[in-house]
């Protein structure tokens, strides 16, 4: 195979466009996309303030049978969440999604809080506590997580919970906020073998040598259950320092079997990304090495021809590909929009979503904010557009 395969994209799609004149951040971003059970393909982005307080309401949804040709409103009894929301394919057919939902309130609720084992500094100072201190009310909020699932025999979306692990867990909260943040899945899970992974940087655990990372971490969270519950397996990445996020993960199956996952480094300023690799299902992993010179939300696909397609942004949006799936060895960066370094966030949140179309080509979903409508305004836009690899 071509060690550098190109890239060849159609033409945007239009999904969605903010009203003239919006700026606001977390308006018109974060766009997800995700396979419906039926063949069609989810998409659903965020129009609020980017705040845990803004959590679990619903998110705009838009549903393409064409394959992103052309987007209608989403109707359905399955009511996506925002900021962020993914459906899993799962084993024997089903599928379920673990949504966003408001969070646990401890003003409201009534719930002193004690001292907090650690803290940091992410947009803001924030405060971790172990679950462990806090009442049981408190617990089974974090070990039980409200999703909904599909199942070939009902033929429709039922309400269930799926247990998270919860020892040795930590909670945080911002400063001036009431609200503790609960995990909710928002990429799909990872099928390799009988089991299912997800890379969990929202979950918080404490170390086995009991070393609280003040700034999280990623976890490789597993299901041998298909997906009715998960448990911590290993730790991806951790800044013990407290220096760097290792936060929202990317995680693939590899060519060679194994999982490769890549981390955003970024906080207040640019960082290299990080990559770490695991040949042993998620049992061990290499040493996060840097990747790039920037990036966030990074988003890691393979296609069924065996490519993986990385995605990510800010500034800009842009792709890489690894020709043999194995994710060790990267094409150069190709840009979908450029952006710029001097101001990231001018145009596009660079968050991005990927969905296979075809064995060798993939749906990509980015937001553009200096979208020129038929009007002649400019207007923050969501955007889709087919990408065929070809080695």
């Amino acid at each position: 195979m071509n060690t550098h395969p190109t890239l060849e994209f159609g033409e945007p799609v239009v999904a969605a466009v903010s009203a003239p004149g919006e700026t606001r951040w977390g308006h018109t971003q974060f766009p997800a996309l995700s396979p419906l059970p039926d063949g069609r393909i989810l998409l659903i982005y965020a129009d609020a303030e980017d705040a845990s307080e803004t959590h679990g309401d619903p998110a705009p949804a838009l549903v393409t049978a064409d394959g992103g040709a052309t987007w209608q409103p989403f109707a359905d009894d399955l009511v996506p969440s925002r900021p962020h929301y993914a459906i899993t394919a799962a084993l024997d057919g089903e599928f379920f999604t673990v949504p966003s939902i408001h969070y646990f309130d401890v003003e409201r609720e009534g719930v002193p809080l004690p001292a907090p084992v650690a803290e940091s500094n992410v947009y803001g100072p924030v405060y971790t506590y172990r679950l462990a201190d806090l009442p049981a009310k408190v617990r089974q909020h974090f070990a039980n997580l409200q999703a909904r699932r599909w199942r070939p025999a009902t033929q429709r979306w039922e309400d269930t919970i799926i247990t998270y692990d919860t020892q040795d867990l930590l909670v945080w909260r911002r400063e001036n906020s009431t609200l503790l943040p609960r995990t909710f899945f928002e990429r799909p899970a990872t099928r390799l073998g009988p089991e299912l992974f997800y890379a969990d940087y929202r979950v918080r655990y404490a170390l086995t040598d009991g070393h609280i990372p003040a700034k999280g971490g990623t976890h490789l969270m597993v299901s041998s259950d298909n997906g009715r519950s998960f448990h911590p397996r290993s730790v991806v990445g951790v800044d013990r320092s407290g220096r760097d996020l290792m936060g929202e993960a990317a995680l693939a199956a590899t060519g060679a079997g194994g999982l490769v996952c890549i981390m955003r480094k970024t906080d207040h300023e640019q960082k290299p990304m990080v990559i770490a690799h695991s040949a042993d299902a998620g049992h061990t992993w290499t040493a996060p090495a840097e990747m790039g010179t920037f990036g966030v939300f990074p988003y890691l696909l393979r296609l069924p021809s065996g490519p993986l397609v990385l995605s990510y942004g800010r500034p800009g949006v842009w792709l890489q590909v690894n020709a043999d799936g194995c994710g060790r060895d990267w094409s150069k960066p190709v840009p979908v929009i450029a952006g710029d370094h001097a101001a990231v966030q001018a145009h596009t949140c660079g968050y991005t979503s990927m969905h296979v179309t075809g064995p060798d080509s993939l749906l990509l979903a980015y937001s553009d904010f200096q979208h020129r409508a038929p009007d002649g305004t400019v207007r923050k836009a969501i955007l889709t557009r087919r990408v065929t690899v070809r080695s």
